[in-house]
């Protein structure tokens, strides 16, 4: 399970790069509110469970502000990048099993393990980065091909 998790992880990076380039390309796709929205929705909720995941203190009103440039993007995805793909590169049985305690009231009796909650922020990832592409298409763009069988074909 750890070499798909950080496979899985790998192509999240590579997907999210993907889709921000096409966002910052698309000329109107950045001023597009909705787009920024799912951005900093997918970037804040990478960054907040990396955070839960390594007992890191979590800033929940930094989240709630949503970048105005797309340099601010790049700079936030970068960060949840980097401390995904250490995080995963150091992944192990145990640490996998460990389960977590959710800061969220919704969630006070809800302790998944790490592997599952890891597998929720990939997929979390994915589904709005679905949601995007589709506001780039209503925008009159062309969203790039994320799917992870191209990416393993042309990328690892």
């Amino acid at each position: 399970m750890i070499p798909m998790l950080q496979s899985l992880w790998a192509h999240l990076t590579w997907a999210d790069d993907q889709i921000l380039k096409t966002v910052s390309a698309q000329e109107g796709a950045f001023a597009d509110e909705d787009i920024r929205q799912l951005l900093h929705h997918i970037v804040t909720v990478e960054s907040f469970f990396l955070a839960l995941f390594q007992a890191r203190p979590i800033n929940m009103e930094a989240g709630k502000q949503i970048p105005g440039q797309v340099e601010e993007f790049q700079q936030l995805f970068a960060a949840a990048h980097a401390d995904g793909a250490s995080y995963v590169a150091n992944l192990n049985e145990a640490e996998l099993a460990r389960t977590i305690e959710f800061p969220v009231p919704a969630f006070k009796d809800f302790h998944p393990s790490i592997a599952d909650a890891l597998m929720q922020v990939i997929l979390h990832s994915e589904h709005h980065r679905g949601q995007v592409a589709l506001r780039l298409r209503a925008l009159g763009g062309k969203p790039p091909v994320l799917d992870y069988i191209v990416w393993v074909r042309t990328i690892r």
